[in-house]
């Protein structure tokens, strides 16, 4: 979702460090169980754990209610900004901004609800911890199985963000003879991602990602400016409606030609095709998520109680800028606009340079999320090893950094996950379909719920009979969404995989 830095999200991280009910390693503190041996020690925030990578150097100290907004700001804002004037053209103004809000407040609410989550299992470290006290092993395996996948799918996102920026930065150099097909910039994204993958330590890639945070912002400023200069005109320069240039009703001609190419409520909405809707909404959801470090987040805070605070400060920029930029979209291309909307910029070096800037973005992405999820997943292999009597990936002790696995092992699990991303990104090469997809079979799990039931089982007593009929109401309907968002996500592939339009 978003350009991470070890800097702003070293506390989320290094929160994983057991996963037992212990408190979290802080500065000048000592580990309270560092020779844990139980089978749920050693998760994926060694893999960023400056304590462990370099030196055993203690961590900072606790983050204020600014430093935990940065890092929400961080974690959070990313490349769901970029589909928000799709979103809005396959909504119109009043579905878009009425869904804008309802996810501002839901997410603002979802901030409280953690916060006190914590103050009901004060020595959580994990949101598995959390699930364990409300619902035992079940709970903690659901919140796994929802992570894990989450750090899955991720790759594929991403490595499908920086394939299609690749192509459309280096194609039109080439010309139309000499553009390289999508499946050899897939190519090419995969192995730069296995050579650079290969820096266990995110530490040393500090650089890179400050790079892509600043590539993000550049490219803000490129886009931003392109459709205001060219509001009204599609991507081959043409007008989308003919202006009048003169006469005593250019004001209501204007705003009538305004409504014409951006309406209230989107055309496909009276029509009854409710897919494009579905899929705009999780859009959305996907541009709001977080949630899933919300928890690791608050027991890096000096005031945890504050964390809410932080979230509806970090919600309110988020939907200030969500609702300026997708609005300014929607009014410069109209309905017109697909999927991401660098790619919908009228051709010429600026949409290169722009596409090019994405890149480093998406980029600097793919990296963290390879490198927590290949820790995650040889830290899985090697429990199942050591069960099953095998000598040829059993680790002597639970991983506690990425230095602690074999260089083989986390080659070969660099390339296997490298691999898939880029045969999947192909084989659904359509950013708005994967993210509707892993937005409905994980993002919604992990937003509402699950905090929805575990609020129930912990706060049932604590909870207002009004509120606690919304976390009952809350659970069917998010499931509900999920399995509409699902079908959405399917039908949209099969539409667009036919040579049809989808997002």
């Amino acid at each position: 979702m978003t350009t991470t830095t070890p800097s702003n999200l070293e506390s989320y991280y290094a929160t994983h460090e057991n996963d037992g009910l212990a408190k979290p390693l802080l500065a000048n503190e000592a580990p309270a169980n560092d020779n844990a041996t139980t089978p749920e020690a050693a998760e994926l925030g060694h893999a960023l754990d400056p304590r462990h990578s370099q030196g055993g150097k203690a961590a900072a100290g606790r983050c204020s209610t600014l430093q935990t907004t940065a890092a929400l700001l961080t974690l959070q804002l990313g490349w769901g900004l970029w589909l928000l004037p799709c979103d809005f053209a396959r909504l119109g103004w009043i579905p878009g901004f009425a869904t804008l809000i309802i996810l501002a407040l839901s997410t603002a609410y979802s901030g409280t609800l953690f916060t006190r989550l914590y103050s009901a299992v004060p020595n959580a470290v994990l949101f598995g911890d959390i699930g364990a006290s409300a619902a035992g092993r079940k709970g903690r395996a659901l919140v796994y199985l929802t992570i894990y996948s989450l750090d899955a799918t991720r790759c594929i996102i991403l490595h499908l963000a920086a394939t299609q920026s690749l192509f459309h930065a280096v194609a039109p150099l080439l010309g139309p003879q000499g553009a390289l097909p999508l499946w050899q910039c897939s190519v090419l994204v995969g192995v730069v991602v296995l050579l650079l993958g290969q820096i266990r330590y995110l530490t040393q890639l500090s650089s890179f990602f400050m790079a892509g945070t600043v590539a993000q912002m550049v490219a803000l400023a490129i886009v931003i400016y392109d459709l205001m200069i060219n509001a009204g005109r599609s991507t081959g320069g043409a007008s989308q409606s003919a202006l009048p240039s003169g006469g005593d009703d250019v004001g209501g001609s204007l705003a009538s030609s305004l409504l014409l190419r951006s309406p209230l409520i989107a055309d496909k909405l009276f029509s009854g095709n409710w897919a494009p809707a579905a899929m705009a909404v999780l859009n959305m959801i996907f541009a709001y998520g977080g949630q899933f470090a919300f928890l690791e987040l608050i027991t890096s805070m000096k005031t945890p109680a504050r964390f809410s605070a932080a979230v509806t400060l970090c919600t309110a920029i988020m939907t200030a800028l969500y609702g300026g930029f997708g609005a300014v979209g929607y009014w410069s291309k109209g309905s017109n606009v697909h999927g991401i909307v660098i790619f919908n910029m009228s051709p010429g070096l600026p949409a290169q340079i722009a596409a090019a800037f994405i890149f480093f973005q998406a980029l600097a992405q793919y990296l963290v999320n390879l490198n927590v999820w290949t820790h995650n997943l040889l830290v899985l292999v090697s429990r199942r090893a050591n069960n099953a009597g095998s000598d040829s990936w059993a680790e002597d002790n639970h991983a506690k950094s990425t230095g602690d696995h074999a260089s083989s092992h986390w080659l070969a699990a660099t390339a296997f996950v490298a691999a898939y991303s880029a045969v999947i990104a192909v084989a659904v090469p359509f950013f708005c379909t994967l993210v509707g997809l892993v937005t409905s079979v994980t993002y919604l799990t992990c937003a509402y719920t699950l905090p929805a039931w575990f609020a129930i089982k912990l706060l049932g007593s604590k909870l207002g009979g009004l509120e606690k009929a919304w976390l009952v109401f809350l659970i069917p309907v998010s499931i509900a969404l999920s399995v509409v968002g699902f079908v959405a996500s399917v039908r949209t592939y099969i539409t667009e995989a036919s040579g049809g339009e989808g997002m």
